[in-house]
């Protein structure tokens, strides 16, 4: 193995991105806030520059081990596929951190003066950013609320077992034999959407029962709105801090799907991974894991690197290919989530525990039988025209599709068992739609939601 300049220059930089991605959630989880206002006074301390100098060292001495310890081809695209699963981790809490950071920030009014005084661009900048705040925004008292609900629902142990348990059966999945003649590995994708989205239903629903209805039911509720924290402020704050925990879960179970796709992927020796795609034609044609993508490929080729950096960018290729490949589905189940967490919400501002889950998984039993029901009745009045139980059955089957929402939309069977996978183009544009209508109707759930929160007696 040589010790290339290149090499090194590749492994520095990869490690120096690890390195600045964990920089955020590091310095919540280890700095106080007194060596915060240490290090405003005096940045360059020698606390702080002894933790540089380690950092640095360690970006140039852990290329060189990998270098003595992973010779092989295949070691080093397993490496590469483990440092992007790494950094996706990372760049996932990083991203909470940011989206917390921004829902409790609010600008001082002469910050807002100082930028309109410069005229031009910075007084649009101003008027811009106090419309967001008094039209768009949530404010901060919404964002401590968010925050308050997102750690209690992340500390919780049902947010842990719910995790394991989802992990777990995923897990297992891939060791059963699903007799599809060659489409196990497809049944073992559908299998992990549906339980990811499960188990985060199941918590977002617990947890909005929990924290809402004990809240008002013990009177805690009051104590918050006295703040003052308005009721709006309190139902949207809760479900901001639940949906928010649901999808914390989602980016955990996520990167783990994706690392039990690949597991399925090599248990069923599948093709090899670094099979290249030739053509674009060949990657739609291909429903199971991506092979490496022709633009990996030829990107590889164009900057010539040492063969040991080439097969380590190789494998982040890869996991960045399969990452593409399943977030659509992720989006489409979290999706569902969030209606039927707002649905959760809502409810548990009038009704207890046991009844808000009973109905929430009503919702969703109906929601997927609507359709069905509708098919069967069109059918059933077709070959009976004159009989009367079709045509009931039909009616009520079109007053739960116009009522209820419609979670059939946010699966992924057809896309996946079909026998020529939809284009590109039009997938993404069908996804974004479904989301834009997931997003429509949690947001007339939770405005229903409100004007019951509003007719409550919390006295």
């Amino acid at each position: 193995m040589t010790f290339s300049t290149s090499t090194l220059l590749v492994g520095f930089v990869l490690m120096l991105l690890q390195v600045l991605a964990a920089l955020p959630w590091l310095s919540l989880a280890f700095i106080s806030r007194a060596d915060w206002r240490a290090f405003r006074t005096k940045p360059f301390s020698s606390w702080m520059m002894n933790r540089l100098i380690i950092a640095l060292v360690g970006c140039l001495a852990f290329p060189v081990l990998i270098l003595l310890l992973v010779p092989s081809r295949d070691s080093l695209e397993i490496l590469g596929r483990l440092y992007a699963a790494l950094l996706q981790v990372q760049i996932t809490l990083d991203l909470f951190i940011g989206v917390f950071a921004l829902l409790l920030w609010q600008p001082s009014e002469a910050f807002l003066t100082r930028l309109s005084q410069r005229g031009g661009v910075g007084r649009g900048l101003a008027n811009a950013i106090g419309f967001v705040l008094d039209y768009l925004w949530f404010g901060p008292k919404i964002g401590a609320v968010a925050l308050a609900a997102f750690r209690e629902g992340v500390r919780q142990w049902l947010f842990w077992l719910l995790t394991g348990m989802a992990a777990a059966l995923m897990f297992i999945s891939v060791f059963i034999p699903y007799f599809t003649f060659g489409e196990d590995y497809l049944m073992v994708k559908q299998l992990g959407y549906d339980t990811i989205m499960l188990a985060a239903i199941l918590f977002g629903a617990l947890t909005a029962s929990l924290s809402i209805s004990d809240e008002i039911e013990g009177r805690t509720a009051i104590t918050v709105m006295s703040k003052p924290v308005s009721r709006r402020q309190f139902m949207l704050g809760k479900y901001t801090g639940i949906v928010l925990a649901a999808l914390f879960m989602f980016g955990i179970l996520g990167a783990y799907f994706e690392g039990v796709l690949l597991l399925k992927h090599w248990w069923e020796r599948l093709e090899p991974l670094t099979r290249p795609v030739e053509s674009q034609a060949v990657t739609e044609a291909w429903i199971g894991v991506v092979p490496t993508p022709a633009w990996v490929t030829e990107t590889l080729e164009r900057w010539a690197l040492p063969s040991t950096a080439t097969d380590v960018l190789r494998g982040i290729g890869q996991w960045s290919a399969h990452t593409l490949d399943t977030l659509p589905g992720l989006v489409l189940c979290f999706s569902q989530v969030m209606v039927l967490v707002a649905l959760a919400v809502a409810l548990a501002t009038r009704v207890p525990m046991v009844v808000n889950l009973v109905t929430v998984f009503i919702v969703y039993f109906l929601s997927h039988l609507t359709p069905v029901l509708l098919a069967v009745s069109r059918r059933a009045r077709a070959n009976n025209p004159n009989d009367v139980e079709p045509h009931l059955v039909g009616f009520v089957a079109r007053v739960f599709d116009t009522i209820l929402p419609d979670l059939g939309a946010f699966r992924m069977d057809q896309a996946l068992l079909s026998d020529a996978p939809p284009p590109t183009g039009p997938f993404l544009q069908y996804v974004a739609s479904v989301t834009f209508y997931g997003l429509i109707y949690t947001s007339i759930v939770l405005l229903v939601g409100l004007i019951l929160f509003e007719d409550r007696d919390l006295a």
